[in-house]
């Protein structure tokens, strides 16, 4: 009798399986794809928030510095205002001191926006540091078991002091681009470091590159519109105070800033106090002091007319023009000059010779152009830096809140 064979097993179940746990998976891996791009998406907008709620924070604990009349309510409303018209969570909000660090002896939570208890904003408390949250829900890595996902950031706001012009400034501005006032007319245009090894006059160097080889020599001349010109920083000040003690002030970047007559012969001795003792070697005596740059000049018609509030005549004069204390110089950036020597008593014979390039030959008008010596090594552009610094309630200082985290 033939044996009877048990039937092979069906292999139709076994493929149904297969296909299933593939599906599976690249369902998984498609819902990762775009569930994760969603989420990073999500990520920058729960950034977004915590920047702005630190900043709405930061920005009522500068009104109290400023002029004492805002509390913590103020404070916890601005957080809870901002995290809700930027649809996150606020997890933890507190006060931060100057440099963005938590409070001592214990960190100090924001309090609530629910009713105002009259609790004033705490002792060193210049910002706020803000943690903020936002859950969403998922597309297709629902099918995993992940119906929702929860992004977190964290960002901290300061209050600080602006300043848009770093180190000692020099109130006199040079042009951009112009020529030197003597019989050689010889052009130049300060200008960043090209990389070709070769330093062309006023060419931006690196400090540590300074030597006699590019040491450069400013002539001061003030014959005309748009040549060098003295300044006015607007605080009360002469051109040998301003030099020698130079006022606390804040100077924008860009600005229209006056000119300043006075006696210039008397500046050399408070000019050379910042330098060293050696003429075409970069010392460290030799400070890096701010330089004005300026490529236009108007004649000013508005006498209210300050650094920060630009002119609206100035802009649509076809020509530079302006003399005297009428003439406004347009300032769109500075550069960190490092002085070598001043000369500035006009007619100076060091102006016509080395070290330092270009010499000047046979100066027009003789006897009248004196010379700045010394290294084009930075360029500061617009916006200016905000500086860290503790500042007091009712501290009469400019205040600007400042992202730092």
């Amino acid at each position: 009798m033939t044996p009877v064979l048990p039937a092979p097993p069906s292999e139709r179940g076994q493929v149904l399986v297969i296909v299933a746990v593939g599906m599976l998976a690249i369902v998984a891996m498609v819902g990762l794809v775009i569930d994760g791009g969603y989420a990073w998406v999500r990520q920058r907008d729960t950034q977004n928030g915590a920047d702005a709620v630190a900043k709405a924070g930061t920005v009522q604990v500068q009104q109290y510095l400023a002029y004492l009349t805002a509390n913590d309510f103020d404070v916890a409303c601005a957080v809870a205002q901002t995290a809700a018209s930027n649809g996150v969570v606020v997890v933890a909000a507190e006060y931060t001191d100057y440099q963005g660090q938590p409070l001592l002896p214990s960190p100090v939570p924001v309090g609530d926006c629910t009713v105002d208890l009259g609790f004033g904003i705490p002792a060193g408390a210049q910002g706020v540091k803000a943690i903020t949250s936002e859950t969403f829900d998922t597309f297709l890595m629902q099918v995993m078991g992940f119906d929702q996902l929860t992004t977190t950031a964290n960002a901290t706001a300061v209050v600080g002091i602006p300043q848009a012009v770093p180190g000692g400034a020099l109130p006199v501005t040079y042009p951009l681009t112009s020529t030197t006032c003597d019989s050689q007319d010889t052009p130049f245009t300060i200008r960043d470091n090209d990389g070709d090894a070769t330093w062309e006059y006023f060419e931006i160097v690196d400090e540590d590159d300074a030597n006699a080889t590019n040491l450069a020599i400013i002539p001061l001349c003030d014959v005309s519109p748009g040549s060098v010109g003295w300044l006015d920083w607007e605080c009360g000040q002469n051109l040998e105070q301003s030099v020698s003690d130079p006022c606390d002030v804040f100077i924008p970047i860009p600005a229209w800033i006056h000119t300043q007559t006075g006696n210039v012969n008397s500046l050399q001795s408070s000019l050379n106090a910042y330098t060293g003792t050696t003429v075409g070697v970069a010392e460290p005596d030799d400070s890096v002091l701010s330089l004005p740059i300026h490529d236009f000049t108007c004649d000013d018609q508005d006498p209210d007319l300050t650094p920060s509030q630009p002119t609206t005549d100035c802009p649509t004069h076809p020509t530079w023009s302006g003399t005297g204390t009428e003439q406004v110089y347009h300032i769109p950036w500075w550069v960190g000059f490092k002085l070598d020597a001043a000369y500035v008593q006009g007619g100076d014979l060091e102006c016509q010779s080395g070290p330092g390039q270009p010499v000047l030959v046979a100066p027009e008008p003789p006897g009248k152009v004196g010379c700045l010596k010394g290294w084009f090594v930075d360029r500061y552009d617009e916006p200016g830096p905000i500086g860290l610094a503790l500042i007091s309630p009712g501290d009469e200082v400019r205040m600007a809140v400042l992202l730092i985290e």
